[in-house]
């Protein structure tokens, strides 16, 4: 009867759900918490649940409690892509300069880059080839790092916002590359 309950939960949350990326946390108290995870069918469910009776738990704890599971899941995602970003340097697919980043994000190379949130880095990039040309910003300019990181979207890649301290050489970029550059 409450895997009944659990499945039309999840029934009832496709449609709100569907298209989305984003984290989904489950707050609940066992077995019903367990139940509702196995039979779950939303890929984002976050790893760790709010646990307690969520009727004795007022909207404000609920609250203060959702950023701590963010938190965590945000930290593991980010522990996940360095180790990746590792594996991808051995590999060739991994850059920090942003010289060589741009040209490969013009082209629809990167896969997924790390982004200095408080990174100012004033200039242009080439729209055909991607070449970097550093200079002063000025009111019909973005940076540098912006207009990677809107090639990188408009390919169909990941962009994500990070402190300094989160990117691999403390780069203002850090590009994890879908295939290895051509030599030559």
């Amino acid at each position: 009867m409450m895997r009944t309950y659990a499945r039309r939960i999840d029934q009832a949350l496709r449609p709100f759900l569907k298209r989305l990326e984003v984290p989904l946390i489950l707050a609940a108290s066992e077995p019903i918490a367990s139940i509702l995870r196995s039979v779950n069918s939303y890929p984002h469910l976050a790893p760790a649940t709010i646990a307690g009776n969520v009727e004795a738990i007022s909207d404000a704890a609920l609250a203060e409690r959702a950023p701590v599971v963010l938190d965590e899941l945000y930290a593991n995602q980010l522990r996940q892509l360095h180790e990746l970003y590792e594996r991808r340097v051995s590999e060739g697919r991994a850059l920090l300069d942003i010289a060589e980043v741009a040209p490969a994000a013009t082209y629809g190379a990167v896969d997924t880059m790390l982004v200095d949130i408080d990174a100012v880095v004033p200039g242009s990039v080439d729209e055909r080839i991607g070449a970097v040309t550093f200079g002063e910003a000025g009111p019909d300019r973005y940076g540098i790092v912006e207009a990677i990181a809107r090639r990188v979207w408009r390919t169909g890649g990941r962009v994500l916002a990070v402190r300094s301290d989160d990117i691999p050489g403390r780069s203002p970029v850090a590009a994890i590359l879908r295939y290895a550059p051509a030599l030559g």
